[in-house]
């Protein structure tokens, strides 16, 4: 569960070419040689496109593209200096056809403009919606109600609701199901967030709070999550500081609205069922062959052909997505159901595994053209 992040990670497109290099380097690559080529990626994309470094969370130097990888770290499109390489969504991000332009940039062989490089699509922006409310799900899901509930609100309203309310709760939603040593540490910062209204309060003027220690601690968890609901289009930057609900979000309140009510486990399938429609107009069910074609091609690029194992979930997701970028709606759900069939009918061509975390498919040897048969 991600908490605290930087400040400065406000733009969710970097991890598209952070996810690329990752995939790039392989397992033999540290977390700061990944940030070192982003620094230069992003360097290089600025020397055509003056101006640009007054983006909200521009990479201005190294330190900053390394709070980036943290933050695809954290979220799970890269692995962590001990695994390296991919994490599940960027192995996932990586089997789509969205990727094949960051893939290029990092080989060096097109050039992408800065904007190129933060500018999401809309596939893009709903699997970067996905990924949050999975890996940030209560920080994420009360900021977008807070923000539907105001329609239009400063970035400290946003920062006292976040730390002061919300930041508690997550913190004793992770005590619940926390280790010992894990529990004492999670004890002590809530016993700290408990206070975090009555010492804002307690500086006198508004000139002392904003140089404190707290308020850099309320700057690192608010500011950047805003900015990544302006990516997603849900939110509107209506001046410095101050932020609105996007005519995206007011159109489509009542289904985020409905989604968001579902519990954890239901919201991978509420939100393809009821929000992927909303940033992509026009979706439709796919036809056997499509799913079959969606569903051999994600198992070839997660597998690298046929070379590893692949989580069942995951397979599912990839599938899902693959479909998305076509214009075609199949929720996870949907996608198991889909895959459980071939199972059953091509049982001596799709071997899944049981293994410690799950289940597997351990080999996939059915062709497009077997439905036919």
């Amino acid at each position: 569960m991600l908490i605290e992040t930087h400040g400065e990670v406000c733009r969710l497109g970097y991890l598209r070419p952070i996810t690329a290099i990752a995939a790039a380097m392989g397992g033999e690559t540290t977390l700061e040689y990944i940030a070192a080529m982003l620094h230069s990626l992003v360097q290089n994309a600025q020397a055509a496109e003056r101006g640009e470094e007054r983006v909200t969370g521009y990479v201005r130097n190294p330190v900053t593209a390394r709070n980036y990888v943290t933050l695809a770290r954290d979220l799970g499109f890269v692995g962590s200096e001990r695994t390296g390489g991919l994490g599940t969504w960027g192995r996932i991000y990586m089997a789509m056809r969205s990727s094949a332009k960051f893939a290029a940039y990092v080989r060096g062989d097109v050039k992408l403009s800065h904007r190129e490089l933060v500018s999401l699509n809309q596939v893009e922006k709903f699997l970067m919606l996905f990924v949050i409310l999975q890996q940030d799900h209560l920080m994420t899901k009360r900021l977008i109600e807070f923000a539907m509930e105001r329609g239009e609100f400063t970035r400290n309203e946003a920062m006292i609701f976040l730390m002061e309310e919300v930041y508690p709760e997550v913190l004793r939603t992770m005590i619940s199901s926390a280790g010992k040593r894990k529990r004492a540490e999670l004890l002590q910062k809530l016993e700290e967030a408990q206070k975090f209204k009555e010492m804002r309060e307690s500086y006198g003027r508004k000139s002392e709070w904003i140089r404190s220690p707290l308020y850099a601690k309320y700057r690192h968890v608010a500011p950047p999550r805003l900015e990544w609901l302006v990516d997603l289009d849900l939110l509107t930057k209506v001046r410095r500081g101050r932020y609105a609900l996007s005519e995206f979000a007011k159109a489509n309140a009542p289904t985020i609205r409905k989604a968001l009510g579902f519990p954890p486990s239901s919201l991978p399938d509420q939100l393809f069922a009821n929000v992927a429609p909303a940033y992509l107009r026009y979706v439709k069910a796919p036809q056997r062959s499509a799913s079959l074609q969606a569903i051999l091609t994600a198992y070839r690029q997660l597998s690298r052909e046929g070379k590893e194992p692949v989580n069942v979930r995951t397979l599912e997701i990839a599938t899902s997505f693959l479909l998305l970028e076509n214009n075609l709606l199949m929720t996870p759900k949907e996608a198991h159901e889909f895959l459980n069939g071939l199972s059953l009918i091509y049982s001596d061509k799709i071997f899944v595994t049981p293994m410690e975390d799950g289940l597997y498919v351990t080999g996939m040897a059915l062709k497009e053209t077997d439905l036919a048969l």
